[in-house]
């Protein structure tokens, strides 16, 4: 026998089902009758009284049109033993709930990358990995979609862990492999997440033709998340800006990424898109105005005014993480532009900070390469 199981809520739960209801110009009723449930227990959930069952914020999902966002703050654990051990000693009866668990588990160890860094945490993933390429071989029919759709966020995921650790290679490898399987699930925004972050990828290595394209290509779908369509439209701009684009096709771009991101504040979050914030955006849209400003200084004050408001928006469980040094980055080469080598060195020396407490070579790198351009110290 599988072990028991306990269910875990996302607190957001009860807000997200009430706003997604509204959103929809549903009452209670109607929706509870096309969830085939009582408007008690509808209500109940929404106040927080009740928690959901894992069917019950499936169905309400598919009623919803959430595409698995509400789904996922539903979560079967296991009790007195490792479900997931279970199931991949036994990948035959592997069941939704279990499935679950291995979402909720990746959706753990993304918060836990915010804080500690892709080091700490690449070795456990890569684990886990396995056991979840592992079911893909023997799922029954009935869960393969969703095993392989989980399979997929697993491996963009560890494409993730890999730019962040400079290993292109392993990163190329498991975009491949992230990109195959989420066409198999019919995934499209994690279709275009993967082509985003092999845009980003593209720009690491300064590939700036190749960062634009994939770029264009990961929004050309209208139905994937405005969120996420808001961030390759912002990525493809930076690519622009830094190719030397004309700046007002460079404008045309950022204005579309501030549409896009204004659109998506009306809608939910996929589990990979969490961090897609004001503040991220705001960082994002000041790292393409700090390129136009080598050139214009009220382009560049523009960069620092985004900038600034980015860094200071990030959640204080993110603020060690490696692309928030990234940011920091950019930030500095913003004040420095401006003339003000003393704030840059010192937000240079915070990002160094990160890159020491992550041992991120990357980030390092980032740094000590910004700080030779600028003719600064990284430490204050």
């Amino acid at each position: 026998m599988p072990p028991r199981a306990t269910t875990i809520v996302d607190p957001r739960f009860a807000t997200e089902l009430r706003r997604l209801r509204e959103a929809h110009g549903l009452s209670l009723r109607q929706l509870a009758a096309a969830v085939n449930h009582g408007k008690s227990l509808l209500h109940q959930l929404e106040s927080g009284q009740t928690k959901p069952t894992v069917d019950v914020a499936t169905r309400l999902d598919e009623a919803l049109g959430a595409r698995g966002a509400l789904a996922a703050l539903v979560v079967d654990a296991p009790i007195g033993g490792d479900r997931l051990a279970y199931v991949t000693a036994h990948p035959r009866r592997v069941d939704r709930a279990a499935i679950e668990a291995l979402a909720g588990l990746l959706a753990g160890y993304r918060r836990l990358e915010d804080a500690l860094g892709s080091g700490p945490i690449m070795g456990p993933v890569g684990a886990h990995l396995d056991n979840v390429t592992g079911l893909l071989t023997d799922a029954p029919s009935g869960v393969r979609p969703r095993v392989v759709d989980v399979a997929a966020q697993w491996a963009q995921f560890a494409g993730w862990l890999s730019i962040a650790r400079g290993a292109e290679r392993a990163a190329t490898m498991w975009n491949a492999r992230a990109l195959q399987w989420a066409t198999e699930a019919g995934n499209t925004d994690l279709v275009a997440t993967v082509l985003s972050f092999q845009g980003h990828q593209a720009e690491l290595r300064n590939d700036l033709p190749a960062m634009i394209y994939l770029s264009r290509e990961s929004r050309r779908n209208p139905s994937v998340n405005s969120a996420l369509r808001a961030y390759c439209a912002g990525q493809e701009a930076r690519g622009l800006a830094m190719s030397g684009a004309a700046s007002a096709d460079v404008l045309a771009r950022l204005s579309e990424a501030s549409d896009l991101s204004a659109q998506a504040a009306e809608e939910p979050l996929s589990p990979w898109g969490y961090w897609y914030t004001p503040s991220f955006f705001a960082v994002q849209q000041g790292s393409v105005w700090r390129y136009l400003g080598a050139a214009d200084s009220r382009a560049n004050d523009r960069a620092i005014e985004l900038l600034t408001v980015g860094v200071a928006g990030v959640s204080e469980e993110a603020s060690g993480a490696e692309w928030h040094g990234r940011n920091l980055v950019h930030l500095a080469v913003a004040e420095t532009q401006a003339g003000d080598a003393a704030a840059a060195r010192e937000t240079l020396a915070k990002a160094d900070a990160i890159a020491v407490a992550t041992a991120s070579r990357e980030l390092a790198g980032h740094v000590a390469g910004a700080a030779h351009r600028l003719g600064l110290s990284a430490m204050p």
